[in-house]
C-alpha cells in the first residue's frame, strides 16, 4: 500500500494528532483533460501539500487532509494510477492516468 506524499511518516504523525479534530467529507470536482483524469478536491484552510496524505489502496485512492481546524477526508472508488498531486489556494488538484479504450 505505497504512500505518495512530500514526507510521509511527517504527514502521518501530523494527522494523529490532529485525529481529534472533526471529521468532514471534501468535495470533489471530475474532470477529463486530454488523456488525464484530474480531481478537484476542496480542501479550506490546508495550505501545505506537507498537511495532504494520498493512499493509493488495492482497488481505490484514500486521501487525508488536515487544516488547523478540520480534518477533511476523501475516499475515491477508481483503481487508476496516480501521476501526480498539487495544492492551491485551498484545492488539492489529483492527476490520475486515464485507462486506454
Amino acid at each position: 500500500m505505497p504512500i505518495i506524499s512530500s514526507s510521509p511518516s511527517q504527514t502521518q504523525e501530523k494527522i494523529k494528532k490532529y485525529s481529534q479534530l472533526p471529521r468532514k467529507e471534501a468535495q470533489a470536482r471530475l474532470r477529463r483533460i486530454s488523456g488525464k483524469i484530474l480531481y478537484e478536491i476542496s480542501v479550506p484552510g490546508v495550505t501545505s501539500v506537507d498537511d495532504v496524505l494520498v493512499n493509493q489502496l488495492e482497488s481505490s485512492i484514500e486521501i487525508k487532509a488536515v487544516s488547523d481546524k478540520v480534518m477533511y477526508l476523501k475516499h475515491l472508488n477508481l483503481n487508476l494510477p496516480i501521476v501526480s498531486y498539487s495544492l492551491k489556494k485551498g484545492i488539492l488538484t489529483l492527476e490520475l492516468d486515464e485507462p486506454m479504450r
